[in-house]
């Protein structure tokens, strides 16, 4: 009785969890299915009526598309996303393979400095990236919107681990073939490491499709909004919300996003196992 009881029991806790972290998702595709009105006429008391649609509509989806920007502003979005991922395991991978292939002075204390660096904040970088981005003349650009985030830190990190555990003979058979740093990257390195690398564009796509704050600094034209900013700014500053065309555009935002994790979840899944990371 009391080995049938441990299962149960494990299945019940996964169950609260898995409801903890679907309930929210679940009342934002409700509401966005409601009108104004029963939206908040659902909220309380908390029932099976706060996460199902009584009577559908379809309005609040129709308006989203008709009203905003929102199928330029998933353009824009994907554009710099799929930029930043490209860039970031470029110029992360090319990093990690100095480091941990290239003999130098100060190497550790290097990598110990740009570790360092993914503990400022981002709102206390804000003013200086400004500047920068700025004085390069792509203020107000997609470009301008990716650039600062190409040079990741946790992207370094993961992809020096994944580097240091493959083992030094393939390379040296490499050098023995005549092939150089190059080639080595190229041909030797970067194959063997293509779990890490779909980890790494997986979590850079993450962050760059949910970001708010330096897009909406940086991009003031409407024409090159993101995601978003495009939900967060729709409607009239001299209106109340309508929530539940917010609610369709945070839906429109999520299935993406959504649809990428389930197709690699594998992937990320033993990358972070590759890498060492605990979650």
């Amino acid at each position: 009785m009391t080995a049938l009881r441990k299962p149960l029991a494990l299945t019940l806790v996964l169950l609260l969890i898995l409801a903890c972290f679907f309930a929210p998702f679940l009342w934002v595709v409700s509401n966005s299915f409601k009108p104004q009105l029963g939206i908040f006429a659902d909220v309380t008391p908390i029932s099976w009526r706060t996460f199902l649609p009584l009577e559908p509509v379809l309005e609040n989806y129709r308006t989203l598309f008709e009203r905003t920007n929102i199928l330029r502003a998933l353009l824009n979005t994907a554009i710099v996303s799929a930029g930043q991922v490209a860039l970031t395991l470029v110029l992360c991978a090319m990093a990690a393979y100095a480091l941990t292939r290239i003999r130098f002075r100060g190497a550790k204390a290097v990598f110990v400095v740009i570790l360092l660096t993914f503990l400022l904040p981002v709102e206390a970088m804000l003013v200086p990236l400004f500047q920068v981005v700025s004085g390069l003349g792509l203020n107000n650009t997609l470009l301008g919107v990716m650039i600062p985030w190409i040079a990741s830190p946790f992207g370094l990190f993961l992809l020096k681990q994944a580097f240091e555990e493959l083992p030094r003979d393939l390379e040296d058979a490499a050098r023995i073939d005549g092939a150089g740093h190059v080639r080595i990257f190229v041909s030797v390195i970067l194959p063997n490491v293509k779990v890490p690398l779909l980890t790494l564009g997986l979590v850079t796509f993450l962050f760059s499709w949910n970001s708010f704050l330096w897009p909406l600094v940086i991009a003031q034209s409407p024409d090159i909004q993101l995601i978003q900013v495009a939900i967060a700014q729709q409607g009239s500053p001299t209106q109340l919300p309508n929530w539940g065309e917010t609610f369709a555009g945070a839906t429109v935002a999520t299935l993406p996003l959504i649809l990428l994790f389930l197709l690699l979840q594998k992937y990320f899944t033993q990358g972070m196992a590759m890498s060492g990371i605990k979650g």
